[in-house]
C-alpha cells in the first residue's frame, strides 16, 4: 500500500526525493517479500536472507541520499549511492556468507570511508559544519566496525551499518527541512526509532533471549517514517499554495494581491510620517516580439533576467511586483519628489544594455508611468489609474530612443518639483 501511495504521488510530482522515496519503499517491500519466502534451511535460504538484508540496506541508502545536500541531481545521487552502498553490501554479504578473513572486512571498511568521502568531497566542495558532521559520522561508523572485527564480532557490522544509515537519514531529514512540523518530527522520530531497532534487537537476543518481541513492533518505526513523509509532502503543498496565493510562480515576485497589501501599508505609513509614496508602472516594450522570435522559454528566462536587473536598482524596502504578463509595478516610500526622480533614474538604467539569455542578446526596453502620493491620488485605485495613464502616454510619446527618454526624465523632474503628474518613457 505504501509503495502504491508513493507511486501515485510521484506521478504528480517530479522532485528527485520522491523517486528516491518510492525506490526506498519498493526495496522495503522486496525485503518483506523475501522474508516471507525464506525456507527453514538449505542453500536457497542463505540467498534469500542475503537478498532481504541487501534490500533493507539499499532502502536506507535511498532514504539517506534523498536528503543529502551533495547529491542534488540524478547523476550525483547515483554516484553517491554507489559510493555508500558497495562497501556496505560487500561487508554485509561477507558476514552472511560467513567469511572468516579479517583482512576482507578491513578492506571493506577502508573502502566504506574512502569512497563516500571522496564522492562527497567532489560533489559538495565546501568545508562547513555539514561537511564536518558527514566526515565525523563516517569515521565513527568505521571505528565501530573496526572494533567489531577486532573483537571477533564481525557479524555486528550490518547492525552498525543499518543503525548509522537510518540515524543519519533522520538527522539529514531534519537539516533538510529545518521546521518543527508534525510531518518532519514524525519522520525524524521514525528514523531514530528505526535506527534503534537494530542494536536493541541484538541486545535483547543476547541478554534477554526469553523475551519475544513480535515483528509488528519492530516494524512500527517504518510506518512512522512513511506517515511522516506523506505529512511532509502535504505540508509542502500547503506552503506552496499559500506562497502562490501571493507570489508570481515564474518570477517569484509579489502578485497583485500582495502588491495591494504592500501599497496599503506604504500609504498608511506615509500618512503618519508625512512622506510620499511613488507608484511606478513598468511595461516591457515589444516583449511579444521576443516570444515570437525566440520562443516562450527564452521569453520566460528573459522575464527572470529583467526582474534581476530591476531588483538591483531598488532598495530592499521597496516592492517590485509582477502586475501583468509583461507589466511590473514598483512601490517605494520616498521623502520627497526628488527621491521619486532618483528611483526613476535608477530604473532608467536597468535595461540600457541587452539581456544575455542562453547565449542570445535579447534587447527590450521599458515604458514607465509614475504617480506620486498624495500629488496624484490619495488611495491605491487613484494611484494605479494615474500611473497607468502616465505609462500609456509615455508609450504614445515614442520608444527606442534614449535621448527621448532623457528629455522626458528632465520634464518629470520639473513637474514633480511643481507637484504635477509625472511620467516618462524609456527604452
Amino acid at each position: 500500500m505504501l509503495v502504491a501511495v508513493f507511486w501515485a504521488i510521484s506521478r504528480k510530482e517530479t522532485a528527485e526525493r520522491l523517486h528516491l522515496w518510492l525506490a526506498g519503499w519498493f526495496l522495503v517491500l522486496l525485503h518483506f517479500t523475501a522474508q516471507f519466502f525464506i525456507p527453514d534451511n538449505g542453500p536457497v535460504s542463505a540467498w534469500i536472507v542475503a537478498a532481504s538484508f541487501d534490500c533493507l540496506m539499499l532502502a536506507g541508502v535511498a532514504f539517506l541520499i534523498s536528503v543529502s545536500r551533495a547529491a542534488t541531481t540524478g547523476q550525483r545521487q547515483l554516484v553517491m549511492a554507489l559510493a555508500i552502498a558497495l562497501p556496505c553490501l560487500a561487508y554485509t554479504n561477507a558476514t552472511l556468507w560467513e567469511v572468516k578473513s579479517p583482512a576482507f572486512y578491513y578492506i571493506a571498511i577502508v573502502c566504506g570511508v574512502v569512497l563516500p568521502l571522496e564522492a562527497f568531497r567532489r560533489l559538495y566542495q565546501k568545508l562547513d559544519l555539514y561537511a564536518t558532521g558527514v566526515v565525523a559520522a563516517t569515521l565513527l561508523s568505521a571505528a565501530a566496525a573496526v572494533w567489531a572485527v577486532r573483537s571477533g564480532n564481525a557479524d555486528l557490522g550490518p547492525t552498525i551499518i543499518l543503525t548509522v544509515l537510518n540515524l543519519s537519514a533522520g538527522v539529514l531529514y531534519w537539516r533538510h527541512h529545518e521546521r518543527t512540523t508534525a510531518g518532519v518530527l514524525t519522520t525524524v522520530g521514525g528514523f531514530v526509532l528505526w535506527a534503534l531497532v537494530f542494536p536493541c534487537s541484538v541486545l535483547i537476543d543476547t541478554y534477554m533471549p526469553q523475551v519475544k518481541v513480535e515483528s509488528e513492533v519492530w516494524n512500527i518505526p517504518k510506518y512512522l517514517v512513511a506517515l511522516g513523509m506523506i505529512l511532509t509532502l502535504l505540508e509542502d503543498q500547503i506552503k506552496r499554495s499559500n506562497y502562490l496565493a501571493y507570489h508570481d510562480e515564474l518570477t517569484g515576485l509579489p502578485n497583485r494581491r500582495l502588491l495591494d497589501d504592500r501599497l496599503d501599508h506604504a500609504l498608511a505609513h506615509a500618512r503618519r510620517t508625512g512622506n510620499k509614496v511613488a507608484v511606478l508602472l513598468l511595461d516591457l516594450d515589444h516583449f511579444k516580439e521576443v516570444n515570437d522570435t525566440f520562443g516562450h522559454r527564452v521569453g520566460d528566462i528573459t522575464l527572470q533576467a529583467v526582474v534581476a536587473q530591476l531588483a538591483s536598482r531598488i532598495r530592499s524596502s521597496d516592492t517590485l511586483a509582477r502586475s501583468g504578463g509583461d507589466e511590473f509595478t514598483v512601490v517605494s516610500e520616498v521623502a520627497d519628489a526628488g527621491g521619486a526622480t532618483a528611483l526613476l533614474a535608477a530604473l532608467d538604467s536597468a535595461l540600457s544594455t541587452p539581456v544575455s539569455v542562453q547565449g542570445l542578446q535579447v534587447r527590450t526596453g521599458l515604458s514607465i508611468g509614475l504617480a506620486l502620493y498624495p500629488d496624484n491620488g490619495s488611495d491605491p485605485d487613484q494611484l494605479h489609474a494615474a500611473a497607468d495613464k502616465a505609462m500609456y502616454e509615455a508609450k504614445r510619446a515614442g520608444r527606442h530612443s534614449v535621448l527621448h527618454a532623457n528629455r522626458r526624465l528632465d520634464e518629470i523632474t520639473s513637474s514633480l518639483t511643481a507637484g504635477a503628474k509625472a511620467q516618462t518613457n524609456w527604452t
